[in-house]
């Protein structure tokens, strides 16, 4: 350890964090899977399926244009889960969601129309989100490609270590949007999981323990988004460091 440069010590210390974050990301996860298998098979006391309810809801609050459509095979292995779809207008629900009446199908069906709503209504944080989702798709080509321009003009400049710095910070900027979109993503769901559970508390279709149980799932996406944004978060500073410590050695 006292052999160790401050970059290497960083270095090791940003790993173990990112071990840890892993471990307790994959802990949330099996007791998310849990938690949703487990209400996904608790039926609800009305009956109603999530199909139903969505389509009930969104009619009344005039979005009859949007359609309610199961989850296909393309957006799947695309890794899309029950969403909704800007573009198409469109709510699409797994297949062991969309014909369900329980507490899982129904919760998350209505917090899907409520991300609608949020859309019908022009909601700044839903709209900012969206505008981010596009521009951080070419995210990851601009920051390496920053860093790469830098490295390139450095090896001309016979490893000054200034372009790859500079390079480093443009990329950085560009790779600012990801954390703000996963800021604002998180944002925008939590809103639309407490309007699901107003939403489904005021129209009667839940009942307070439906609500209990539906509020300790949401609560677990949440906290599952977080983790993932902090392990994010720490990848990056990792990538710099090691960036870094790479510059160093080159000299």
């Amino acid at each position: 350890m006292g052999n160790l440069s401050g970059l290497e010590l960083a270095i090791m210390i940003v790993s173990g964090l990112i071990v840890v974050g892993l471990v307790v990301a994959l802990i949330v996860q099996i007791v998310l899977i849990v938690k949703y298998k487990k209400f996904n098979k608790t039926p609800l006391q009305s009956g109603l399926s999530s199909q139903q309810t969505a389509r009930t809801l969104l009619d009344a609050n005039g979005l009859t244009n949007v359609q309610i459509k199961k989850l296909g095979f393309f957006r799947r292995i695309l890794l899309f889960g029950n969403h909704y779809s800007v573009m198409r207008k469109t709510i699409y629900l797994r297949k062991n969601i969309i014909d369900s009446s329980s507490v899982t199908a129904v919760g998350i069906a209505t917090q899907k129309v409520c991300l609608a709503i949020q859309h019908k209504n022009k909601d700044k944080s839903f709209i900012f989100r969206y505008v981010l989702q596009i521009l951080t798709l070419f995210t990851p080509l601009l920051f390496y490609g920053s860093i790469a321009v830098g490295l390139i003009i450095d090896i001309v400049t016979k490893f000054s270590g200034l372009p790859t710095i500079i390079g480093l910070f443009v990329g950085l900027g560009f790779y600012l949007l990801t954390f703000i979109l996963q800021i604002v993503n998180i944002k925008v769901e939590k809103k639309a999981n407490e309007q699901a559970v107003e939403v489904l508390k005021s129209a009667n279709i839940f009942n307070e323990n439906e609500i209990t149980t539906l509020q300790k799932l949401l609560k677990l996406y949440i906290i599952s988004d977080i983790i993932i944004l902090v392990l994010s978060i720490l990848k990056l500073i990792l990538q710099i460091l090691k960036i870094l410590a790479r510059s160093k050695k080159s000299k």
